[in-house]
């Protein structure tokens, strides 16, 4: 599995450029873990032991994954869709309180 597209422009900065500024400090370095989980990841069953990602059953090749702060408080999702192992539209959903 592979990351081909990127719909987030903050998302592609951390993915090409390794820029975790664009995100504020207390998750920005999960969210480049979790690109490299979904880069490296060869099947969804690899991911499972991220135990933030869920399935989606209105989409079914939508998956999110939760980003937190400080592993505790949800405060958005990397979201993307699978399709014949590989990772495509990577966003980036924020929380609204």
């Amino acid at each position: 599995m592979s990351i081909k597209t990127i719909k987030c422009h903050l998302i592609r900065q951390v993915w090409e450029f390794d820029n975790v500024s664009v995100f504020p400090l207390t998750y920005g370095y999960e969210i480049r873990n979790i690109l490299f989980d979904l880069d490296a990841a060869g099947a969804i069953s690899d991911l499972e032991d991220i135990g933030a990602i869920n399935y989606n059953p209105d989409h079914e090749e939508a998956w999110p994954i939760t980003v937190t702060v400080n592993n505790v408080e949800p405060c958005g999702a990397v979201t993307c869709d699978f399709y014949q192992g590989d990772c495509y539209n990577v966003d980036f959903k924020e929380c609204n309180a």
